[in-house]
């Protein structure tokens, strides 16, 4: 078997490892500008969202919406901390409970009932299953109202051991750390599980640092599902172990080692010479040995995996068989430990390669077996462990019987989990719940929607776990389970109507896997069953595509992922969309967008899912209005004349309506400034149309900065700390360059221009200046339509600054080897920017929130009109009218279906127009015959206008 040496699939990279450099042992930055600024933050984020630390009691405010409550020694001090949480936060808050739930440390309804048992806490490494599924729900929660709040309820850790050696479990505010730091990266708070962990280590002062190799582990594990997915989804097989050197134990001249492995939480069935002492075939092992070999394994592995070897004392079979006779008290409490850990090893299969491999863990890669010296066992040192110890796993490839079990006893898959639907979100809420609902009342409203679908047939049906839900939300009260149920999302059915022929779908997925939940297994189905033929997708996610078949491949898809899409492409979008509801009255438009937030992708201010359906179905609304205003009145009416006009802006709330979304959510999307002069210029254009036809020449960017000479503060552009190499002082500044796209092209750039980036010093030079040369070497670029000027820190990558490279320099800065983050974004269209030289504030530019940027930072860009001539600008680029011909050609070049070059030919042939005979095989996956006969649907040439 070949040993898998790729650093992403090994179990443990320790190349280059060390122990301070594990993300669980935490420095407080006491006394640094970094710790400063991190408690000068989240003292203010405290006060602003809680009021005074000391009125808090145990309660400890991660972010303005996740908060820790340990259950520590001072009951009076609990109280208060219950009473606070009510007095603020009444019937906006859910509680999390960690605590055993046989012996209650609380009474439920001191918290009105709103309590979430979360059964089997992992008393070590949460799993991946575990954690995501806490997140998700969290997540859901969270999203329904913006004065919303998690709460997580645990019993407090702090004086306890880190490791309990004899319970082989992890202190449980480790535990609860890891917990809270995989749900700041996943939710996007913090870039990624390590930055979480300090967030946390800051808050909660007392808070124990503990090395684990395996919680390292986790924590990588967090940010590399979000950045590259699995890397294995299939089952493998546990061939055989190889321990290299015998452990020794000051007690005993010989080990006995049992095995437990442990995968999804259940004991995994293994032979009983490796798990039974009282086994005829067990074997013991002394210091003449090189190795201990557990081989014929044959465990079938899939998703968390947890290995544990222990030693076995002499007096364990006699209190095995003591206790079965009942002659001690099982829980009786030993004086010295029956099992003594050697090593653990906790890993998922989804981040190895597949196939057969070996996986070699040195000492420092094993939970227990790292803490124990290399010195001989003494009463001061009970276990010795050579320098040398180091374990082998040989995994093999499962067969295809043993990966049927998999599947065939229906366990989730080893990806599913990371995507959930909000259903599942809020189904996991439901179980957990220590409210049971009423069966008179779950009776009764069923009953009352029953009567609202008699009204209303387009109405959906309720799915009775959401009944459930409000119901327990409610604590039984059936009057505000009606209002809280019309105020739900319909969950279940993921495909919302919004129009008569238009529907949204909204589906997590990633890595151009196919997304798996039931509820849009149930959408699809309803699509396919209630509209046959008759639909078409618009699948909003641009490069996340996946098999669409499901879908019958009557996808198209746009690519909306480049920060703000222009409006010349938002109004190609919308007119693709009136061009396919005007060719059949049955006709149906749906838009499906990606859920799931890559969060990899925030930094460089890219829209989300939801927020490119919003766009996208305000402007088509506002556009399609227009258009039948323009059908009713014809020539009689100009684009002054509001008549039954509806606004892209005033749509936006209508999608808000239909999709639950919160007000702050669409209030948050509409004070993007790009966002909202995207919006503004689609209303502006369909009411008065362009001022503007000409091109504009950007000649020069002035970047005014402020405060200057100011140290240690986050507004005055401090993107990058370096050491001068010269003055050896420390200097801080940023290393900025600018790049310009027009219409998705890149027309400009530092980098490629051959400007090396020069670091600027906060403290030095107020205004920061860019000169715009052509491609042809002219002064000033030249643009028209759709523009965006970003403005970027570079640095180089991390592996060039570590490689030391000789000669490296400012040549070395280039596309390939830097690293880029945002400074500032603006994006406009020239149709609605008067030529000369204007100025930016800072409202009016892009910038991520955590930005160190001057509030009073202003931008000037010099700028003339062009001398060159453009033709039909208005009519071609941004008209309110579609052409057929081109939306034609639009839709059958992001067809999902490539349409057979063969068939285009014997379609000609038949005297049906190119164009039209491509998208009619599109239409019917290549069936000749069946494109035939539908072909005369598709429309090439414009109609004439009524009133016109």
């Amino acid at each position: 078997v070949k040993r898998d040496e790729s650093p992403r699939r090994r179990i443990m990279n320790t190349k280059n490892m060390k122990k301070s450099d594990s993300p669980s042992v935490i420095s407080r930055h006491r006394g640094t500008k970094r710790g400063n600024l991190a408690s000068r933050f989240w003292s203010v984020a405290v006060d602003a969202f809680a009021g005074r630390a000391e009125d808090l009691g145990y309660l400890t405010y991660i972010t303005k919406n996740l908060v820790l409550l340990p259950i520590g020694e001072d009951r009076s001090k609990f109280a208060a901390s219950i009473k606070r949480l009510n007095e603020d936060h009444t019937g906006h808050y859910l509680v999390w409970n960690l605590t055993p739930t046989d012996k209650r440390l609380f009474e439920t309804r001191d918290f009105d009932e709103q309590v979430l048992d979360v059964r089997d806490f992992p008393e070590y490494i949460p799993s991946m299953h575990f954690t995501f599924s806490v997140c998700n729900m969290i997540r859901y929660w969270l999203k329904q109202d913006a004065l919303n709040i998690a709460v997580i309820l645990y019993q407090d850790g702090l004086g306890l051991p880190n490791v309990d050696m004899e319970t082989m479990t992890i202190n449980i505010e480790s535990r609860v750390a890891f917990l809270v730091s995989a749900y700041l990266a996943y939710s996007g708070e913090t870039k990624d599980a390590r930055e979480g962990l300090e967030r946390v280590v800051e808050l909660r002062d007392e808070c124990s640092s503990v090395f684990v190799p395996s919680l390292t582990l986790y924590y990588s594990y967090i940010d590399d599902i979000r950045l590259h997915g699995f890397s294995n989804t299939e089952p493998l097989m546990l061939d055989c172990i190889f321990v290299h050197t015998v452990p020794m134990f000051v007690d005993s001249g010989s080990c006995r080692p049992v095995l437990e492995v442990l995968c999804n939480g259940e004991k995994v069935e293994l032979k009983a010479q490796y798990t039974d002492i009282r086994d005829p075939k067990f074997t013991s092992f002394n210091s003449k040995d090189e190795i201990m070999v557990f081989e014929s394994l044959n465990a079938l592995l899939w998703g968390d995996v947890v290995i544990t070897c222990c030693h076995v004392r002499h007096g364990f079979v006699k209190q095995e068989a003591n206790r079965i006779n009942r002659q001690a008290p099982e829980k009786a409490r030993r004086s010295q430990l029956e099992k003594v850990p050697i090593f653990r090893i906790c890993f998922h299969t989804g981040f190895l390669s597949r196939g057969g491999q070996m996986q070699r863990l040195k000492k420092e890669d094993l939970d227990f077996a790292c803490e124990y010296s290399n010195n001989p066992a003494s009463h001061n040192n009970m276990v010795a462990l050579s320098s040398e110890f180091k374990v082998d796993l040989i995994l093999a490839p499962a067969s295809e019987e043993k990966s049927a079990e998999v599947q065939m006893e229906n366990r989730p898959g080893v990806e599913d989990f990371i995507f959930p639907s909000d259903f599942s979100g809020l189904i996991g809420m439901s179980e957990m719940h220590t409210v049971r609902p009423s069966n008179e009342y779950l009776f009764l409203l069923s009953e009352y929607l029953r009567l609202q679908r008699e009204q209303n047939p387009k109405r959906a049906d309720v799915n009775e776990k959401v009944r459930a839900w409000v119901l327990k939300r409610c604590n039984n009260r059936l009057d505000p389970a009606i209002s809280l149920l019309e105020k739900m999302p319909q969950l279940h059915d993921e495909l919302v109507r919004m129009e008569d022929r238009l529907y949204i779908m909204g589906f997590p997925w990633k890595y151009g896997k196919t997304p798996k939940n039931k509820g849009m297994e149930d959408a699809i189905r309803k699509l396919r069953e209630e509209m046959g033929e008759k639909f078409l997708v618009w699948n909003l996610s641009g490069e996340d595509k996946f098999d669409y078949s499901t879908l019958d491949h009557q996808v198209v898809s746009y690519d909306l992922d480049e920060s703000i899409p222009g409006l010349s492409l938002m109004l190609k979008l919308c007119h693709g969309m009136r061009y396919w509801l005007s060719l059949d009255k049955q006709h149906v438009v749906v838009l499906l967008y990606n859920e799931y937030e890559d969060l990899s992708k925030r930094r460089y201010m890219l829209l989300n899912g939801r927020t490119r359906a919003a766009l996208v179905y305000s402007c088509f609304k506002a556009l399609d209005q227009f258009n039948k205003d323009l059908e009713m009145f014809g020539s009689a009416m100009s684009p002054n004349n509001d008549a039954s006009r509806v606004s892209a802006q005033a749509a936006l709330d209508d999608f808000a309506m239909k999709r639950n979304i919160s007000r702050d959510e669409i209030d948050d999307m509409r004070t993007k400034p790009s966002f909202k002069r995207l919006v503004n210029d689609f209303d502006v254009n369909i009411k008065a149309g362009l001022f503007n036809t000409k091109p504009l020449v950007l000649h020069r960017l002035f970047l005014h900065r402020s405060n200057q000479g100011v140290q240690d503060t986050n507004s005055n552009l401090i993107f990058e700390v370096m050491v001068d190499a010269r003055t050896q002082r420390e200097v801080k500044g940023c290393r900025p360059i600018m790049e310009i796209h027009n219409n998705s092209n890149l027309v400009y750039s530092t980098l490629r221009a051959g400007i090396a980036p020069v670091f600027v010093d906060s403290r030095e030079g107020e205004v920061i200046k860019f000169h715009f040369t052509g491609s042809d070497g002219r002064a000033g670029v030249t643009v028209l339509g759709d523009v965006t000027i970003t403005c970027y820190h570079v640095v180089l990558k991390k592996d060039l600054l570590e490689e030391s490279l000789p000669g490296l320099g400012d040549a070395e800065y280039n596309d390939e080897t830097v690293d880029k983050d945002i400074i500032f974004r603006y994006t406009f269209n020239t149709g609605f920017v008067h030529p000369g030289p204007f100025r930016l504030h800072r409202s009016d530019l892009d910038i991520l929130p955590a930005a160190l940027v001057p509030p009073d930072m202003t931008v000037d860009v010099v700028a003339n009109e062009s001398s060159e001539v453009v033709d039909k600008f208005e009519e071609e680029e941004l008209s309110l009218i579609f052409r057929c011909d081109n939306c034609l050609q639009d839709l059958s070049a992001l067809h999902a279906i490539d349409p057979d070059p063969r068939l285009v030919e014997v379609l000609e042939e038949r005297d049906v127009p190119p164009k039209v005979a491509a998208f009619a095989l599109q239409r019917t996956n290549n069936d000749v015959e069946r494109a035939y006969q539908i072909h005369t649907l598709f429309k090439e040439e414009d109609e004439e206008e009524g009133g016109e």
